[in-house]
């Protein structure tokens, strides 16, 4: 695969992933028991879709390292260890039927998000700085930097299924499916000038 192909798919990557994630979070967050009405069977696609997204980011922020030339080192940094925890922890996960030891990994699991996002929210910062996009340079911060701010919210608000939280869940996957596609539209508007 080349440059430019690989660049384009770490967009779609990030719209995918985004995609994917943002209804298996709100599937999980709102389950209550069975009061929600979903079944079992909905309860396991919200969490392979939530378990899974994660990696889909990593490749988004290779593909990010590859087009810009700034935060080069902390892009590769999250996506290696991020994403070598995100798989660690959902793997463990889903493999183990001890409740114990999947809850452990859940934590392993979340910890690579945490890294992934925390990564993605160093790099908005240096493109707020450094200005590499031709637009839309807080992007990156808000694509990345929520996640990192839900569990404050969470505590504030008392409710992870509260109108607020779900909202910024929104506005987060609307800050990566804008990423993925600024990646894709840069990249063919450079392709087309050259």
């Amino acid at each position: 695969m080349n440059h430019s192909n690989f660049i384009r798919l770490s967009g779609w990557a990030f719209i995918i992933g985004a995609i994917a994630f943002l209804p298996g979070a709100i599937a999980m967050l709102s389950w209550e028991g069975q009061s929600t009405g979903s079944t079992p069977v909905t309860m396991q696609l919200a969490a392979f879709a939530v378990f899974w997204a994660p990696i889909l980011l990593a490749v988004g922020m290779l593909g990010l390292r590859a087009r810009y030339k700034i935060g080069g080192g902390v892009l590769l940094f999250g996506a290696a260890l991020g994403g070598l925890l995100v798989i660690v922890g959902t793997l463990v996960q889903f493999l183990t039927p001890d409740y114990s030891v999947s809850e452990a990994y859940y934590g392993v699991w979340l910890g690579g998000v945490l890294v992934l996002n925390l990564c993605l929210s160093i790099f908005g910062v240096l493109a707020l700085i450094q200005k590499p996009f031709p637009r839309w340079n807080w992007l990156p911060l808000v694509a990345g930097a929520w996640i990192l701010l839900l569990p404050l919210l969470a505590g504030i608000i008392g409710s992870p299924s509260s109108p607020i939280i779900i909202a910024v869940l929104v506005l987060m996957t609307v800050a990566q499916i804008m990423l993925g596609y600024l990646l894709q539209a840069d990249l063919s508007q450079e392709m087309a000038t050259a």
